[in-house]
């Protein structure tokens, strides 16, 4: 069922899609096409969605997930690449492996994400690129409530997962602590956009093609991002 969101036609149909296409438009920006040979590893892969993408663009792509129903996904979707069951805190790979490593929402789920940032910088070549997702504090959706009442107290279909927040400021400390140089976080989308869902599911599409301009224009500008719904970090080894 979750494999089946990324087949998903109308990028406004769902809070989840129109965040992944939000997100895809930062992620294409600093993952162009290469002729390089360059090695990426995608830390969390999941389903291997991205990591097809990916590979249709040039990179030679590596992935890791600890789900065994995730990684069949990841497989079937890429036959011949590497991808491995681990943990993001231990990574299965030697110093200095990959050009490029992703993380996209694993780091939200990680009580102290310290260890999984150092792994992903041991496993960099210098002048490496760290891509990875956080969430942001103060996100307007409320979702740091949310996912507190959730843990707490069984509501509705609510996640019961716990999940852990942060600042553009922490993340850019804990990067820096890493060994990471130009460290810059951006404000990914906006807005209390999951209870326009909850509430009018039907008006959902309509008003996001409408707030995708806005979003374009304030999410990722200083102050309004610590609103946002997702950072996006970059950070060069």
């Amino acid at each position: 069922m979750f494999a089946a969101r990324y087949g998903e036609a109308n990028p406004y149909s769902s809070c989840f899609v129109y965040s992944r296409k939000r997100l895809d438009t930062f992620l294409d920006a600093y993952l162009p096409h290469t002729d390089a040979g360059l090695r990426l590893l995608d830390v969390g892969c999941g389903t291997g969605h991205q990591l097809a993408h990916w590979r249709t663009l040039g990179y030679e792509v590596a992935g890791i997930d600890g789900s065994d129903e995730m990684l069949a996904h990841a497989q079937a979707n890429n036959p011949g690449a590497e991808i491995r069951e681990a943990d993001a805190r231990e990574l299965p790979f030697a110093d200095a492996s990959f050009d490029r490593v992703t993380s996209i929402e694993v780091l939200r789920y990680l009580p102290d994400p310290q260890p999984s940032i150092d792994e992903m910088a041991r496993v960099l070549r210098p002048g490496g690129v760290c891509l990875a997702t956080a969430a942001p504090l103060f996100a307007l959706n409320g979702y740091v409530l949310v996912n507190r009442v959730a843990v707490a107290l069984p509501v509705g279909r609510l996640t019961r997962l716990k999940q852990f927040f942060t600042t553009s400021r922490q993340l850019r400390r804990q990067f820096e602590a890493a060994g990471f140089s130009e460290v810059t976080v951006h404000g990914v989308f906006l807005g209390p956009l999951i209870w326009i869902e909850r509430i009018a599911p039907r008006r959902l599409s309509r008003v996001l093609k409408r707030w995708e301009p806005v979003d374009e224009r304030l999410a990722d500008r200083p102050v309004l991002r610590e609103l946002s719904n997702m950072f996006l970090v970059r950070a060069v080894r």
